[in-house]
C-alpha cells in the first residue's frame, strides 16, 4: 500500500469534468423542426467575439479522473511474535522462492518472550478461576437471600394497595446482571487465552529455527534498518516481497475508506485512444477488519486489464463516467436564449445570416445541453464569447505522444549491507573504547562505556516500584485479614458467604501480586544490566563481527543518536538514493522511484543505467503497510523507519559501480512519465473563470469546426505539467486547434 507519488500543488486528483468533453463543441442535433409560428421578438444578440458551432450527436453527463501509478504487488514478510533479528540474509533486488529463508533470529531472546508469556497465560487462568468462584458465591448468596425473603415480599404484596418492585424482583435482578458478568468474563477470557496459546506457538515455531521464511515468490524491495533497530515486533515487515510481474494501478490518495466512484458503471483507462473497462480489486471481509483495526485504510487498486500492458511506475488517468442521456442532441449552452420561459438559438442560413429558432430542450450538463426538438444534426449555431478569439494563428494538429518530468536524487553512494552500528542510547560521555578497529569480536564482548548520569536515578526508580508493589501488597491482605476476624464469630450463612468471598479475593490477589512482582523484577535486572547504578552504561556486542570503524573516542561527548562504531558488513553493489532539497535545480524531495523504474547518472560523456530495486522506510511511506490474502488467512504488516533524513531508494547500477559514477550531478529518474498522451503547448490553452463562481475555473482551446473557431473545454491536472500539459479529457489524435 506504499503511495508512489505526492504530486505538488494537488491535494487530491479528484477531477470532474463534463461527460461531454470529448465532443464539448459539437454535440447537438436531433429531430430539427423549424416552427413558422410568430415567436416573441428577441434582442439580436451581438458580440465581438463570435461563432458558429454544429449541432451534433453525443452525450450529457459527468466524467471524473483519479490518477494512478502502476506498482507490483507487495507480499510482507514478518514475524508472529516479538523478535530480536539477528541477520537479513537478502537485499533490494533479490529474488526469492516461496520458502526461502530470509533472516534470522535470536532464539535466547524469543525464550525469554516465551517464558514471559507463558507466566501471563498462567496468571490469566489462575485470576479467571477464582473471580468465576467468587461469582458464583454472589450468585448464591443472592439466591439465599431471595428464598428468605419470599415469605416478606408475599405478604408486602398483600397489605400494599399499589404495585412496586418487591425485594425478591431487586434479587433476581442482581443475579441476573452478576451471570451477565460471568458471560462476558468467559468470552473476554477465552479470547485472551487463545491469543496468548497462538504467540507461545509462534515462538515455539521461532524457537524451532528461528528463521523467517518467504511467504511468496518475487524481488525483495525493502530490507529492516538493523542500524536503527534489531527488535522487531509482531507484524512487523523484516522483508517486503514484491510480484514484479503481477502490476496494478494505485489511485494516488483515495483510500477504500474515501472512495466515492465504487457503484459508477462506466469505469475505463485509455490505451491508443481506445477505452478499455477496468475494474476495482475487492478487498476481503477480514482484510477490511484488519485495515479497520490498524486505522490503516488501504488505497484503491486498479486490476490490470485483459491485454493491457502496465509499466512500473506509470502513471495512468483512470475514467469515471456517469451519462444522464446517451446519444441524443446537443447544443452548447453558450448558444441558447431564453424570453418568456421559452429557449431559442440562432441558426446560421448562409450568407452570413441567421434565423432565430425555439427548441425544446432536455437535460443540461456544465457545457451543453439535449435539444429535443428545433434542430438537426449538422446545422451550425450561433454562439458568442467574451473571451477574446485568435485572429492570427495557425493551424495545430493534434497527435499522442509520451509526457515526463524528471526527478533528480542528489545525494548517493554505495549501500551497506547488514552493517552493524551502533547508537548512543542516552547522552553522554564515552569513559571506554574496549576495542580496536579491525578487532574481531563475539557477542557479548564489552565494545564500549557510556557515563549518561542516569542510570542510578533509574535503578532507584525500579527498585522503589518494587518495594511500593510489596507494601500494597502486605496492606492490601491484612485489610482482608481483619474483615475475615470481624467474620470469625458468625454464624449465619450470609457470614459464610462473605468468609468464603473475601478468602478467593485474597487469593486473587496474590496471583496479581506475584505476576506484578515478575515483571517489576524483570524490569529491574534489565536496567541493571550493564548499569553500575552510577549512571555508566556497558554496551556488549549483540552478535560476532569485525569492528570496521569506531567514530568517537573517550572523553567525547556524545548525543542519543549519535554513530559510536560499527561492524564490518558485507559488499553490496546497490547505490543507496537520498532525496536532499537543492536550490539550483528543482527537487521533489516527497518523491522516490518505483521498484523497476529506470534511472541514469550522467557525468562528464558518460551516461549510466540502472533501475530501482527498492525503497527505505522514512516520512514519505511509514504509514503504509501490506494488507494482502493468502491460503492463511488476512495479513497486515508495517514497516519501521530506516533511519534516513529524507525519503531513499536502492538502485542497482546496469554496470559495475565505479568511483567515476560518484561524480555526476544526480541520479536521474521520473517524477511523473505517461505514454500515449495528448500534450499541448502551454500557450494554447486559455482558462476561463466563472464570475459568480470566482473558483470555479475552466479551461478550453479553440478548435477548427470547418471555417470556424469554436471554444472546446478540456479537462487539466495542474500537476501535469512540464514541456507543456496533459490534456486528459477533451479533444482527440486528429483534432485541429489553433495555435497563436
Amino acid at each position: 500500500m506504499r503511495k508512489k507519488k505526492s504530486y505538488a500543488g494537488n491535494a487530491q486528483s479528484v477531477i470532474p469534468v463534463v461527460l461531454t468533453g470529448l465532443f464539448f463543441v459539437m454535440l447537438i442535433g436531433g429531430c430539427g423542426s423549424k416552427k413558422t409560428e410568430t415567436i416573441p421578438d428577441l434582442e439580436e444578440p451581438a458580440a465581438s467575439n463570435a461563432s458558429y458551432q454544429q449541432v451534433t450527436y453525443g452525450d450529457i453527463g459527468t466524467t471524473n479522473v483519479l490518477l494512478g501509478t502502476a506498482v507490483p504487488k507487495e507480499y510482507g514478510q514478518a514475524y508472529e511474535a516479538n523478535v530480536m533479528v539477528t541477520k537479513i540474509l537478502v537485499e533490494p533486488g533479490d529474488m526469492v522462492e516461496k520458502g526461502d529463508v530470509l533472516a534470522y533470529a535470536d532464539v535466547d531472546e524469543a525464550s525469554a518472550s516465551r517464558e514471559a508469556k507463558q507466566q501471563e497465560l498462567s496468571h490469566e487462568n489462575t485470576v479467571y478461576e477464582l473471580n468465576q468462584k467468587i461469582n458464583q458465591l454472589q450468585q448464591n448468596k443472592l439466591a439465599n437471600q431471595q428464598e428468605a425473603a419470599v415469605v416478606d415480599d408475599t405478604q408486602e404484596a398483600i397489605t400494599e394497595e399499589s404495585p412496586q418492585e418487591t425485594g425478591t424482583e431487586n434479587i433476581t435482578s442482581q443475579i441476573a446482571v452478576l451471570q451477565e458478568n460471568s458471560r462476558y468474563d468467559t468470552k473476554l477470557h477465552e479470547y485472551r487465552v487463545q491469543k496468548l496459546n497462538e504467540e507461545i506457538a509462534a515462538l515455539d515455531d521461532l524457537i524451532a529455527d528461528g528463521t523467517l521464511k518467504a511467504n511468496h515468490s518475487g524481488e525483495v524491495v525493502y530490507t529492516k534498518s538493523l542500524t536503527v533497530s534489531r527488535n522487531a515486533g509482531t507484524g512487523e515487515n523484516v522483508v517486503v516481497v514484491a510480484d514484479t510481474e503481477d502490476l496494478e494501478i494505485k489511485l494516488k490518495d483515495v483510500t477504500v475508506q474515501n472512495y466515492k466512484y465504487k457503484d459508477v458503471l462506466e469505469k475505463y483507462m485509455l490505451q491508443s485512444g481506445e477505452r478499455v473497462p477496468v475494474t476495482e480489486r475487492e478487498y476481503s471481509t477480514d482484510e477490511l477488519v484488519l485495515a479497520k483495526i490498524n486505522n490503516n485504510y488501504p488505497n484503491v487498486l486498479i486490476e490490470k486489464p485483459e491485454g493491457v500492458e502496465l509499466k512500473a511506475g506509470e502513471l495512468y488517468p483512470i475514467y469515471f463516467e456517469e451519462k444522464r442521456a446517451e446519444h441524443v442532441l446537443l447544443v452548447g449552452n453558450n448558444s441558447l436564449y431564453q424570453e418568456d420561459g421559452e429557449n431559442y438559438v440562432y441558426v446560421g442560413t448562409g450568407d452570413d445570416t441567421r434565423e432565430k429558432r425555439k427548441v425544446t430542450t432536455g437535460v443540461s450538463d456544465d457545457h451543453n445541453t439535449q435539444i429535443v426538438e428545433g434542430l438537426e444534426e449538422g446545422e451550425a449555431v450561433y454562439y458568442e464569447t467574451m473571451e477574446r478569439m485568435p485572429s492570427d494563428y495557425t493551424e495545430y494538429m493534434v497527435e499522442r505522444s509520451d509526457f515526463q518530468v524528471e526527478n533528480h536524487g542528489l545525494k548517493y553512494g554505495r549501500a551497506d549491507k547488514n552493517a552493524r552500528v551502533y547508537l548512543a542510547a542516552k547522552e553522554g560521555e564515552i569513559v571506554k573504547i574496549a576495542v580496536e578497529k579491525d578487532a574481531e569480536v563475539k557477542k557479548g564482548d564489552l565494545l564500549y562505556i557510556i557515563d549518561t548520569g542516569e542510570g542510578k536515578a533509574a535503578i532507584t526508580e525500579a527498585a522503589n516500584a518494587i518495594e511500593t508493589e510489596n507494601t500494597t501488597y502486605q496492606k492490601q491482605q491484612a485489610d482482608y485479614d481483619a474483615q475475615l476476624i470481624e467474620l470469625q464469630n458468625a454464624t449465619d450463612s450470609v457470614s459464610d458467604y462473605d468468609r468464603q468471598i473475601i478468602t478467593l479475593q485474597k487469593e486473587v490477589a496474590e496471583a496479581d501480586h506475584s505476576y506484578t512482582l515478575q515483571q517489576l523484577q524483570a524490569a529491574y535486572d534489565t536496567l541493571s544490566r550493564g548499569n553500575d547504578g552510577t549512571g555508566k552504561l556497558s554496551v556488549y556486542a549483540d552478535e560476532d563481527g569485525q569492528v570496521s570503524k569506531i567514530t568517537v573516542w573517550e572523553g567525547d561527548t556524545v548525543e542519543a543518536g549519535d554513530e559510536i562504531l560499527k561492524m564490518k558488513g558485507e559488499a553490496s553493489d546497490l547505490l543507496l538514493v537520498q532525496m536532499v532539497s537543492s536550490k539550483s535545480v528543482t527537487v521533489y524531495t516527497d518523491d522516490i522511484a518505483e521498484a523497476g523504474e529506470p534511472v541514469s547518472i550522467t557525468s562528464g560523456d558518460t551516461t549510466y543505467t540502472g533501475t530501482c530495486v527498492g525503497f527505505a522506510a522514512g516520512s514519505n511511506n511509514l504509514d503504509e503497510g501490506c494488507l494482502y490474502i493468502d491460503e492463511n488467512g488476512a495479513h497486515y504488516t508495517f514497516q519501521t523507519t530506516s533511519g534516513y533524513d529524507t525519503p531513499a531508494f536502492y538502485v542497482r547500477m546496469n554496470d559495475e559501480i565505479v568511483d567515476d559514477m560518484g561524480n555526476g550531478e544526480s541520479v536521474d529518474f521520473p517524477y511523473i512519465s505517461m505514454e500515449d498522451v495528448i500534450v499541448l503547448p502551454a500557450g494554447m490553452i486559455y482558462e476561463e473563470k466563472d464570475a459568480m463562481h470566482p473558483d470555479k475555473v475552466s479551461y478550453f482551446v479553440w478548435k477548427m469546426e470547418g471555417d470556424h473557431l469554436v471554444k472546446q473545454y478540456v479537462l487539466l491536472d495542474d500537476t501535469l505539467t512540464g514541456n507543456g500539459k496533459v490534456v486528459l479529457f477533451g479533444i482527440e489524435s486528429g483534432d485541429v486547434l489553433a495555435r497563436e
